[in-house]
């Protein structure tokens, strides 16, 4: 059975910890539609592959999936399942996903152009541009750097770890409309999980000042500053931040399994905007995004996207976490270097992974996360890249010349 909004706004099967308790071992067991689209007359063998693990993991449990690959000789775009359970109506490549903490790279992207602007400065203090009102109950307030916040270096709370609070607060209205300032009063009088700089935790909170940070020095909500300072000069026509009109008509619905009563969580994602996620995109779009972001001066300089793939704080601490961008070395063997994001929530999840060597990005989007969906979805990106590193390696080996 799927569960829809009651009357009421709420779930009848929804409990106060919301849907990070579910189920460890379930899946989604409704969508078991085939690929949508048609391998093109001569397609290459790649092509055909990744079109089989898309159906596959469908038949697995996933109501849709989304692929993309671009460049090292591919030009594939994909989706196989649902974009509602419902309705049945297929999942495109044109359909937009929640893109959950993929999202920060846009926050990343617009905080650092601020810097280059001088309207910011890595190195002060957030209390430079928060009142304090907003900061005098988080510790040690006055020596958190924006580069600390950008690089999850500050030590600050989780706000989504609180099972007692926000998570109370969250699942109880899906169509609250969430300011940034709403979430900074969950992280009041909370300890440090470490000083400033002496250790590395990837903490949501960290984006959420960023974003109130952008909002207090602009003078706009961050989805404005979104779309005039990337979406429109990168023409990205199919992005979106949830807090502003969404016109797109293909929307991906997002699901879990929770004790085998399927719930839909578009209701509390479609509309939620903040720097920590918030993002609405598809495939294409964003790897307009990264590809743009490496390649060219359009959103950032090459002197801010050297300081964003700075691993040197982070990456001493145990992690590979630049500004908005981790940065891994060989993660999937042929020693090549990857520049990646993912992101996942309650019905969604999504990963933008590039090689800048190569100028080849994979982009993958599910409408369904947590328990049985999680392990789907790895098996296919496990899957996807090693067809992927395997057609780089052996282009790769063409480039040289081995003859005698």
């Amino acid at each position: 059975m799927i569960q829809r909004l009651s009357p009421t706004g709420g779930l009848s099967v929804l409990l106060p910890l919301f849907i990070w308790l579910i189920l460890l071992n379930s899946t989604l067991t409704l969508a078991r539609d085939p690929l949508h689209g048609i391998a093109r007359p001569g397609a290459k063998p790649h092509d055909v592959r990744l079109r089989a693990m898309l159906d596959e993991a469908v038949r697995d449990g996933l109501p849709g999936v989304s692929l993309l690959l671009r460049g090292a000789g591919f030009d594939f775009r994909a989706a196989a399942g649902v974009s509602d359970l419902i309705t049945s109506e297929p999942l495109s490549p044109a359909h937009l996903m929640y893109v959950a903490s993929v999202g920060k790279i846009f926050t990343a992207i617009v905080a650092l152009q601020l810097c280059e602007e001088r309207k910011l400065d890595l190195e002060a203090p957030m209390t430079a541009w928060l009142s304090d009102e907003s900061t005098k109950r988080i510790p040690s307030a006055d020596k958190i750097t924006l580069h600390h916040l950008l690089s999850h270096t500050s030590g600050i709370f989780d706000y989504m770890n609180d099972d007692n609070s926000w998570r109370n607060d969250f699942s109880k209205d899906p169509r609250r409309d969430w300011s940034h300032n709403d979430i900074i009063a969950y992280l009041y009088d909370k300890p440090l999980l470490f000083e400033p700089g002496t250790d590395y935790h990837y903490s949501n909170s960290n984006y959420i000042l960023v974003g109130r940070i952008i909002e207090q020095v602009s003078g706009q909500p961050l989805h404005q500053q979104i779309r005039q300072r990337i979406l429109s000069p990168l023409n990205l026509r199919h992005t979106f931040n949830g807090a502003e009109p969404i016109r797109a008509r293909k929307r991906a619905r997002g699901y879990i399994n929770r004790y085998g009563h399927i719930i839909d969580t578009f209701p509390w994602y479609s509309h939620y905007g903040l720097a920590d996620s918030g993002m609405h995109s598809t495939p294409a779009d964003l790897a307009m995004l990264i590809q743009s972001l490496f390649t060219s001066e359009a959103v950032l300089s090459e002197r801010m996207r050297m300081l964003m793939t700075d691993v040197s704080s982070s990456g001493q601490l145990g992690d590979d976490y630049g500004m908005g961008i981790y940065v891994q070395y060989n993660p999937w063997g042929a020693g090549l270097r990857w520049y990646t994001h993912d992101g996942i929530d309650p019905g969604y999840q999504a990963d933008i992974m590039y090689l800048p060597d190569y100028d080849f990005v994979v982009v993958v989007a599910t409408n369904a996360s947590l328990g049985a969906a999680n392990v789907i979805y790895e098996k296919l990106i496990t899957r996807v890249i090693q067809v992927a590193v395997g057609t780089v390696r052996e282009n790769k080996l063409k480039q040289h010349d081995y003859s005698y």
